[in-house]
């Protein structure tokens, strides 16, 4: 049985590309994560860069309601939801 741990929504993009979110769980660099659409289809993808508020790099999000700035290689619409698999058995 899988479940999968909610981490946020594409509130607006940056004009690089990443997407604006408010953290809801905690994830890291280097994470596998999906991309729900809007148009139905999951992309698996890495997480490479999360930079905080002020524009620094760090290497997780532990903090609940924490705007992140989140780049995983592919191009964000907005309302793009972010979460994780996870394995239960």
């Amino acid at each position: 049985m899988k479940e999968y741990t909610y981490l946020g929504f594409v509130e607006e993009l940056t004009p690089e590309g990443m997407a604006q979110i408010t953290q809801r769980n905690k994830f890291s660099v280097g994470e596998k994560i999906e991309v729900m659409k809007p148009d139905g289809r999951n992309l698996e993808v890495t997480v490479r860069r999360i930079l905080n508020e002020e524009g620094e790099e760090v290497e997780s999000a532990p903090h609940p309601q924490q705007r992140l700035y989140v780049d995983v290689g592919v191009t964000f619409q907005p309302y793009d939801i972010l979460r994780r698999q996870e394995e239960t058995t």
